[in-house]
């Protein structure tokens, strides 16, 4: 044991020449994966969109990377459409063929890369090196205070360090807290803009997205709100597919001053068959005498007057601001991406998810099918904050209600499949019952009766909202008792 003068090394701990012939090399990059993430881009639009949401110009090293990745960026909030060719022409039309190497440059990135269905890996390793390279600059700058003090106390140092340290944290997590005394402000302002329009005879504006189900809207304090994950939950056939999509037909279409923006990530049907969903539940709700079936749209036979109503229908939807992407098997990144383009390119203000069970988890540690909709759950529940508006995400029940001795197959919270999880990160939960779902005959009384329950709201109060259901036109509507098979209809 030594017992005085010098202490001993600690052979873990660099010398102060080893850290100075550090910070003197080459700072960390990765060329191939920073090769790979812009190959990966040229190859599939879908990772050109991980891409984007992931990075930033900075985190690339080389120079020419940085020029091309800003180029990327810049077409793909123009078009999917983004290839060898156009990207050349627009490196020639700027005079930047030179900067990135010439014009072979493109194709080569296409050749070094593998395949882009690992671009989230790359994207790790680029933003990895980028980190390292920020640590590094940081403790550049620590080395040089302690070496050159300038009368700063130890303290000082020691905040200084932590401070440089904690910037790179918070430019890569998010933004600081914010105080209660510019909270209260706000709710304040919000309070005096309602009170003018009070005052003025004009109904004050909500941020909430009206259902257009009054009842229900009641219910959500004016219908989903920015922010929100909503699950609507249902067993197959339950009806929870046509509910969403006639939410989504509703928001949409109508009044231009008040339609939104929505998106529906259809990891179930073609976009194709949607779309006839869509057009189905319009036509019939537009034109009460004529029936169009969902069967008779699916394989478009239809009389001449049938057809009239539908082309004017298909117009009607054809100016709608829906989008629908039928990509299945999507991760939470890919999806993100995708909002965020729809949020920059076209204000986007709601999402529908059909549905959670469909979506592929990311996490590595997930050693379960629980733990992948747990981590997946948790995702989308951060995806309607980033977007401020609100998911809608369909569930899948288990067959929990149907093996119940008591008669009421009514569902309930713990019917949720898979993942305790999708309960905790939801902010509303919506499940779908129809009597006439379990026995026909013993609920012959009820048929075209469904009923909305919510069961979960954590702003508000649940309850019970009868609905009425159109299956053969795939529709839902507020209740009407004149079509409950009970009054004679």
């Amino acid at each position: 044991m030594a017992t005085g003068g010098r202490p001993p090394r600690d052979n873990n701990r660099p010398s102060s020449a080893a850290i100075e012939k550090l910070l003197e090399g080459v700072p960390p990059y990765d060329e191939n994966a920073e090769a790979s993430v812009l190959g990966s881009m040229l190859m599939d639009h879908r990772a050109a969109d991980i891409a984007l949401e992931t990075l930033k110009v900075d985190d690339f090293y080389l120079p020419r990377h940085k020029t091309l990745f800003t180029l990327f960026s810049e077409l793909f909030q123009k078009t999917e459409q983004v290839d060898e060719v156009y990207v050349c022409g627009e490196l020639e039309r700027r005079g930047l063929l030179e900067e990135i190497g010439g014009k072979d440059y493109p194709g080569q990135l296409i050749l070094k890369t593998p395949t882009a269905a690992n671009i989230e890996s790359y994207c790790d390793l680029v933003r990895s090196r980028a980190i390292e390279r920020e640590l590094l600059i940081a403790s550049a700058r620590i080395l040089n205070s302690i070496k050159n003090p300038s009368g700063q106390s130890t303290q000082d140092l020691i905040d200084e360090a932590e401070k440089s340290v904690f910037e790179i944290a918070d430019k890569r997590t998010g933004k600081d807290a914010v105080s209660m005394q510019q909270l209260m402000s706000d709710v304040i302002a919000k309070a005096e803009k309602v009170q003018v329009s009070l005052k003025e005879g004009r109904e004050p504006e909500c941020p909430a997205i009206p259902t257009t189900f009054e009842d229900l809207d009641k219910l959500l304090c004016g219908g989903f709100w920015p922010g929100e994950l909503i699950i609507i939950a249902g067993r197959p056939s339950m009806g929870k597919t046509t509910f969403a999509l006639n939410i989504a037909r509703r928001v949409a279409v109508g009044n231009e001053k008040k339609v939104k923006a929505t998106a529906i990530f259809s990891l179930e049907m073609s976009s194709e068959q949607v779309s006839k969903n869509l057009l189905c539940a319009h036509v019939s709700a537009t034109n009460p005498g004529l029936d169009i079936t969902g069967q008779k749209l699916r394989r478009l036979i239809l009389d001449a007057n049938e057809f009239e109503a539908l082309s004017y229908g298909s117009k009607q939807l054809g100016q709608a601001p829906l989008f629908i992407d039928d990509t299945s098997a999507m991760t939470v990144p890919q999806l993100r991406a995708r909002c965020r383009r729809l949020k920059l390119r076209k204000d986007l203000k709601m999402v529908i998810i059909d549905y959670l069970q469909l979506m592929k988890g990311t996490s590595y540690g997930a050693t379960n099918r629980e733990q992948e909709v747990s981590e997946i759950s948790r995702s989308l529940k951060g995806l309607a904050r980033d977007l401020e508006c609100p998911v809608i995400v369909l569930s899948q029940l288990n067959r929990s209600a149907e093996k119940r001795d008591d008669g009421d197959k009514r569902p309930q919270l713990s019917d949720l499949r898979e993942s305790g999880a999708i309960e905790q990160d939801a902010d509303v939960v919506i499940m779908l019952y129809r009597p006439e779902y379990y026995d026909l005959e013993a609920n012959a009384r009820h048929q075209n009766i469904g009923e909305a329950l919510v069961l979960k709201n954590r702003n508000g109060p649940v309850g019970t909202v009868k609905l009425t259901f159109f299956k053969d036109v795939l529709r839902f509507e507020p209740y009407m008792p004149e079509h409950n098979v009970a009054a004679g209809e």
